[in-house]
């Protein structure tokens, strides 16, 4: 019996966020499924670490290149260390919707629920993985919100484009299975872990190094993902993975 490919799109706050998951988009476009990765912010007031370094510094110690580096540099940046990033997970349909972040709130860019549920239609996935909509205690409150509003966007958005609207040519497409990421849930709400084998985990090691904007380089990635995936995995008693929460449970 020939395997149906699937359609998933996954939908972030910042560019690096997607990487919660970037083993098992891989695992799915490796068996040829089609795979759209949506970031909503541009992530130009996020984790700017190396110039927040600087600023830490003596004025005469500080570097000019990174001091003087403009906000769209820095945005510009992030999208190349994303593209790269996706890249090597076999993900080539990358979607920067470019809004503001830290805060990035539906009341301000209410918007963004239109582009989404176009998206959607557009599509027409079978799978939507999302951000939580639910505030988690792991981030401080500006950075949180960016998450969860970006959640309740793409929760809206699903919703809406599962219905016909007059003005817009597309049919309307309803998700099948909506998934939220297991990074920013305690893990005993975890429903399933996908396994990574090593070879994936040294995928995600690469694509995290990739974020040099952010501070990272090949020692940090490594040790940050021993803990982060590690831990994931050794819920299920192996080496790595990456968890998930359902927004409903499955029925049979």
């Amino acid at each position: 019996m020939v395997r149906q490919k699937l359609r998933i799109l996954t939908v972030s706050a910042h560019p690096h966020d997607w990487t919660w998951f970037a083993g098992t988009m891989g695992i799915h476009t490796a068996s040829g499924d089609q795979v759209t990765v949506c970031i909503v912010t541009h992530g130009g007031t996020t984790h700017r670490e190396l110039y927040l370094d600087e600023l830490k510094k003596p004025e005469a110690d500080r570097d000019p290149a990174i001091i003087n580096e403009s906000v769209d540099d820095y945005i510009e940046q992030k999208a190349k260390e994303m593209r790269n990033a996706a890249a090597l997970f076999g993900v080539t349909d990358v979607r920067m919707l470019n809004f503001p972040d830290k805060p990035f709130t539906l009341q301000q860019y209410p918007e963004v629920v239109d582009q989404l549920a176009d998206l959607i239609r557009e599509v027409r996935p079978h799978i939507l993985i999302a951000e939580s909509p639910y505030t988690d205690d792991i981030r401080p409150t500006a950075h949180r919100s960016d998450h969860t509003e970006v959640g309740r966007a793409a929760l809206e958005a699903k919703e809406q484009a599962g219905y016909p609207r007059l003005g817009v040519d597309r049919s309307p497409h309803n998700v099948a299975l909506t998934y939220w990421p297991g990074e920013v849930f305690d893990r005993s709400q975890l429903d399933f872990v996908v396994e990574l084998s090593p070879e994936w985990f040294e995928k995600r090691v690469q694509a995290e190094a990739f974020y040099e904007s952010q501070g990272h380089d090949p020692e940090l990635a490594r040790s940050r993902l021993m803990v982060e995936v590690g831990q994931m995995g050794r819920n299920l008693r192996t080496s790595y993975g990456e968890g998930f929460v359902r927004q409903y449970p499955e029925l049979q």
